[in-house]
């Protein structure tokens, strides 16, 4: 399971580092590139080193980090939530939003950095198999989505277009 573990911390830390990156073109973009860097480097330093897994500092960085997410994807909800738009026969379509798609970036980053804390301390090989590797493979699965979705891509703001 170890060596699983490592194949979704890498696959993790590509996407992060790649989520960071196309936010060149985002007016907000040094914010989202810290949103998204931060989670690359500590999932970094937490495959690479067994001294800097256990160490205090990394993990309350952590945590802090996911509480900020989390508060952020809470506050971002409750925007979507008082601005819906229900023109689809009452549904919201958050995913056509650029702050809705800032939240499920955010969520990500909550559950991604909560496996990376857990991990170690409770889940066994099966628990471990049940919830990364859907955290893995949802935002890897949804950016091929965007980027094979012409009709999709065309509600895009222009500087989500220019992206890879």
């Amino acid at each position: 399971m170890k060596m699983l573990w490592t194949i979704c911390c890498v696959c993790m830390i590509c996407f992060f580092s790649l989520a960071a990156y196309v936010q060149i073109n985002d007016p907000d973009g040094p914010l989202w590139m810290a949103i998204y860097g931060l989670p690359a480097v500590l999932t970094l330093l937490q495959v690479s080193s067994f001294k800097f897994k256990s160490h205090w500092m990394i993990s309350r960085l952590m945590w802090l980090h996911t509480a900020v997410c989390f508060l952020g994807a809470l506050y971002i909800s409750y925007g979507l939530l008082i601005t819906k738009d229900t023109s689809n026969y009452g549904n919201l379509r958050w995913y056509e939003k650029e702050e809705g798609r800032e939240m499920g970036g955010l969520v990500f980053v909550v559950l991604w950095l909560m496996l990376c804390q857990f991990h170690d301390r409770s889940m066994s090989g099966a628990w471990l198999s049940a919830f990364c590797i859907p955290v893995v493979v949802s935002p890897v699965c949804l950016w091929l989505y965007t980027y094979y979705d012409e009709a999709y891509r065309e509600k895009l703001p222009d500087h989500c277009k220019q992206a890879l």
